[in-house]
């Protein structure tokens, strides 16, 4: 959940974002629940052996609500734990309030996972490969147990794809004609997002690109992702320009307090109008010299980023 001090999370728009054969050995005073393990090095050892994904739930088990909803919903129930235990090995990282919850082991661990993977918010559930390479990012989904194995069991399938080209891609330098073709097969079907997830590959193809055919076949690479990560990038910027002002407020003796906050947000909001209107007029102009495969995912953002503005001048009034 945003606080009050998260400019981005005050407006709506921050940009946001398996498992598990049954691991016995599982203290019961632990909060690591049946089927699960505490233990990063073991479960890695584990996935290796026995040619697994792993899954490692990132949680706040005796505090974070969609933690709990997560694990009612999903992880308890044995719909998971039977169509996952052949495909992977499940890891609870707990950062509970009650540090009695954790083993000696996790007590020391957890932390240094957490701050290794970048750990910002909870649930974070990420599927690795037995090396603790992140292949997938997710957290609380709709549907229950039986969405969330389908989900990942077409993680998995194209995890293997994606760790077979790489393995066959290694000894290529960039550039190769042998090493793009490989490359171009394993995402040539992919979906956006996939192709949002390995988009150092998919930018391999197209700079080796002097026909265009690349550009023709992976046109949210190619138009929409640049203009993502300018508005990431300008989303980032606000958010520090926010953070700049409270504390030049706090300098000046000003406590924290709600009508300090707003005062930061108002001057923000008015530069990220401003921001953010450029930005539309540069998205619509890409909308329009771009191919028409990319031009509803271009649209997309350009109707996000107007939501946006709405909502901004609406709080001004």
């Amino acid at each position: 959940m945003a606080t009050n001090s998260n400019y981005l999370g005050s407006t709506g728009y921050g940009l946001f974002a398996v498992a598990a054969a049954i691991c016995v050995g599982v203290a019961s005073a632990t909060s690591t629940p049946a089927g699960w393990t505490d233990d990063f090095d073991a479960a890695k050892e584990q996935a290796k052996k026995e040619g697994k994904l792993l899954l490692v739930d990132f949680s706040g088990s005796d505090w974070c609500g969609w933690c709990k909803k997560l694990d009612k919903e999903v992880f308890a129930q044995p719909e998971f734990l039977n169509g996952v235990k052949n495909d992977f090995v499940l890891v609870m990282i707990d950062s509970p309030s009650d540090k009695s919850l954790l083993s000696e082991k996790a007590a020391k661990q957890n932390p240094e996972l957490q701050k290794k993977y970048r750990i910002s918010g909870y649930p974070t559930v990420l599927i690795m490969d037995a090396a603790g390479e992140v292949l997938e990012q997710t957290g609380y989904r709709d549907g229950g147990a039986e969405a969330y194995v389908k989900y990942l069991m077409g993680v998995k399938k194209f995890a293997r794809i994606v760790v077979d080209m790489k393995r066959d891609i290694a000894a290529l330098p960039k550039g190769d004609p042998a090493r793009l073709a490989k490359i171009d097969a394993a995402f040539a079907s992919s979906d956006k997002e996939i192709q949002r997830k390995n988009e150092s590959f998919i930018e391999e193809l197209l700079q080796n690109d002097p026909n265009g055919k690349y550009a023709a076949k992976y046109p949210f690479v190619k138009y929409c992702m640049p203009l993502e990560r300018k508005f990431q990038a300008t989303c980032d910027e606000l958010q520090r320009c926010f953070s700049r002002k409270l504390n030049e407020a706090a300098k000046k003796g000003k406590k924290p307090s709600t009508e300090t906050r707003a005062a930061a947000m108002a001057e923000v909001d008015a530069e990220a109008i401003e921001l953010f209107g450029k930005m539309q007029k540069e998205i619509a102009a890409a909308k329009a010299s771009a191919p028409n495969n990319a031009k509803e995912d271009i649209a997309e953002l350009e109707k996000k980023i107007g939501k946006i503005i709405k909502q901004l001048e609406g709080r001004k009034k």
